[in-house]
């Protein structure tokens, strides 16, 4: 099989295998890398019948080749396209149509791991405890994070500055929400027009707020009085090449290990891949140093259905780092189809998927994700999930989790700004 069927082949898989590296300068043993010396195990009775190399930078393969059905170990001696530095990621084909990946750390033997396009549960679940109407008027709050106690930053994005908000949100250990009340951000005032900020992490090492922005692709850092420090993530420039309206919409921060993490809503412009392949950038304090593949779900809406829509939007919308060095992430897809009102209310409706990945632990060249709950909303109470964080512990060993609605100001009344609270255990 040539580069161009292989390309085929994982086209109709909805799989693509480029990625990015944040990149560990020089990798693992400080220089290029030229060639590869590695090998692998087929599992069971299955044959491998391509295996593509390739950077976790934004370029072609390193390596295509096609294999003459290859069952037991199948061992790799060649010469690459062009240099790069470890990590580097491995696909392999087998001759069931099923996909293998490996994360390639240095030469040797590869133990690969199978995609699953259908996902196995996780082993923590989100029970849904209630949808909340906030009493604010519509917006398009994107981004949320939790301050002090009862305190939470919101970012709308279409706000001046950086676009935070802060809001007092009560929650009782039932998961009860109280008076909301909006609380003034004096940062705001007289600024310049926003970035389209998306997503907003808060520091409590610092005290600061950091917050991405889509129209420039970067993550600024913010007092939480809105004022801007002069601080910022390290956006490795490969990174920028972004679609229209899919930068980083998703930002977590870990603050055990003081890594942030950062995921565009869909594929990069330029890498010439599936928009099913995201990259998931880490970074070390403000450097980035790891980059990983995420793959995004199939969509429930077919192409011809989201070309005709009024509104569609399918993309990684959030991400919420766990104390476990986990990462929840929040995929998200809007549909509202043309017509009359009564045809798009009847016919509205948002699915979102919450997965957990463990990056940090996770040696596939695609990251097992694992399904930790679904959420649908319909014209009754149609919500397009934007943001994700913690929130205070509930009652019988449970963490709540909020997640705020983008609700594009309201959408002539069709949606609002929900806020929904689930919890994790």
């Amino acid at each position: 099989m040539d580069a161009r069927l292989l390309w085929g082949f994982l086209t109709a898989l909805g799989v693509f295998s480029c990625g990015a590296s944040g990149k560990q300068a020089g990798g693992q043993d400080g220089g290029p890398i030229k060639s590869v010396n590695l090998e692998f195990k087929v599992p069971g009775k299955l044959k491998a019948t391509a295996v593509e190399l390739h950077s976790l930078e934004n370029r072609p393969a390193l390596l295509s080749k096609s294999l003459p059905a290859v069952s037991g170990k199948v061992e790799l001696k060649d010469t690459l396209t062009a240099e790069d530095t470890w990590p580097i990621v491995a696909f392999v084909q087998m001759d069931d149509g099923s996909l293998w990946s490996a994360r390639v750390e240095k030469d040797g033997p590869l133990e690969l791991v199978k995609y699953e396009e259908t996902p196995p549960e996780a082993d923590i679940r989100a029970e849904y405890l209630r949808q909340h109407r906030m009493p604010i008027a519509s917006g398009e709050y994107s981004g949320i994070t939790h301050v002090k106690g009862d305190i939470y930053a919101l970012v709308h994005d279409k706000s001046t500055g950086g676009g935070i908000h802060l809001f007092n949100i009560p929650i009782d250990s039932t998961g009860v929400i109280g008076t909301i009340q909006e609380k003034e951000v004096p940062g705001n005032s007289g600024k310049a027009g926003g970035r389209d900020n998306e997503d907003v992490v808060f520091v409590p090492s610092s005290g600061t707020l950091f917050v991405s922005a889509e129209s420039d692709q970067s993550v600024w850092e913010y007092t939480v009085e809105g004022e801007p420090t002069g601080r910022s993530l390290e956006v490795p420039e490969d990174l920028k090449t972004i679609q229209p309206n899919s930068g980083f919409e998703a930002l977590a921060y870990d603050s055990a290990r003081d890594y942030f993490w950062a995921a565009t809503e869909k594929s990069l412009r330029d890498e010439g891949l599936h928009s099913s392949i995201i990259r998931l950038q880490r970074f070390s304090g403000t450097t980035p140093d790891a980059r990983y593949i995420y793959m995004l779900g199939r969509p429930a809406v077919s192409e011809e259905q989201a070309s005709s829509a009024q509104a569609y939007v399918h993309g990684l919308s959030a991400m919420t780092a766990l104390a476990d060095g986990r990462l929840l992430t929040l995929e998200r897809e809007v549909y509202v189809p043309g017509g009359s009102v009564i045809e798009k209310a009847l016919g509205a409706f948002t699915l979102c998927t919450l997965y957990v990945v463990d990056p940090l632990s996770d040696k596939s060249g695609i990251l097992e994700k694992k399904i930790v709950a679904r959420i649908v909303t319909s014209a009754l109470n149609l919500a397009n999930y934007e943001g994700m964080c913690l929130g205070p512990a509930l009652s019988g060993g449970r963490q709540s989790l909020l997640l705020v609605a983008d609700s594009q100001n309201g959408q002539g009344g069709l949606t609002g700004e929900y806020l929904q609270i689930m919890a994790i255990k």
